[in-house]
């Protein structure tokens, strides 16, 4: 009897041992399956500090978006988009500059509508004020906003829908001399369209300018806001068709042209 208790307690002992080596073995297992492998502990120490630093830099960020969900102010947000529309009135420093026809008598071999300021030019002149960094442009008292075309019917220039007659007083509110500056650089708008024409022009420097607010339509009828859930898709389908195009023929930009091939 004492044998056989020997034998039994040594093969529990055994089976036991048996159980805890393959749970063992599973757990290493496991651990290998879902964990990255790495050779040598300061490979692991690394990574470690690689996932740390990532950490701390989304915590600040978090930290960051917290703090500027606070301090977002609607009302200064809302004052800023309508200053940007055009749809209230503005003052600040600027230029205030003069356009006139020609006022000598012309010459019966000049042609009049060679010394009478065109819609273009008044465009022209407007593009290198907002590319000098104006903030609002105004003329003859007409806000311009994105929706604001330049055109003309005879002799008329419109501007929008207003007619508009000489003198064309243009205000733009923005740093004064830069303004000044872009309009009067050598071989700029006003060597190259004013002074060849003889039109008249001044330009003066104020420190305070009052622009009146845009008036007229902002309906749109055919344009429709896209919600964010579906920008993205549209986003893909231009990439796809550019794609397409690229692949039916069409050179697209970068791309080398072969000399003799036929386009």
């Amino acid at each position: 009897m004492l044998k056989r208790s020997w034998v039994v307690g040594v093969g529990l002992a055994s089976m036991l041992l048996g159980m805890l080596l393959v749970f063992q073995f599973r757990t290493e297992t496991n651990v290998k399956t879902y964990l990255p492998q790495f050779k040598t502990v300061s490979e692991l120490g690394i990574k470690w500090s690689r996932m740390q630093t990532d950490l701390n830099k989304k915590e600040e960020e978090l930290q960051r978006l917290r703090q500027q969900l606070k301090d977002y102010n609607r009302d200064a947000e809302l004052k800023s988009l309508r200053m940007a529309a055009g749809v209230t009135a503005l003052r600040g420093p600027g230029v205030e500059i003069t356009l006139t026809d020609v006022t000598r008598p012309l010459r019966s071999y000049e042609d009049p509508n060679l010394f009478i300021v065109h819609y273009d030019q008044l465009e022209l002149l407007v593009n290198e004020l907002w590319a000098a960094g104006a903030e609002a442009v105004a003329i003859n008292g007409v806000r311009l906003v994105a929706q604001t075309g330049f055109s003309c019917a005879g002799t008329t220039i419109l501007v929008g829908n207003k007619k508009l007659a000489p003198p064309y007083v243009i205000r733009a509110i923005g740093d004064p001399q830069t303004l000044k500056a872009a309009l009067t650089i050598p071989g700029g708008y006003l060597e190259s369209q004013i002074l060849p024409f003889e039109l008249g022009i001044t330009i003066k420097q104020e420190n305070s300018l009052y622009l009146p607010p845009y008036k007229g339509s902002s309906v749109f009828t055919y344009a429709e806001e896209v919600p964010e859930e579906i920008e993205e898709m549209f986003t893909g389908e231009e990439e796809e068709g550019d794609e397409r195009e690229g692949e039916n023929g069409i050179l697209l930009e970068g791309e080398p042209v072969v000399e003799g091939e036929e386009l």
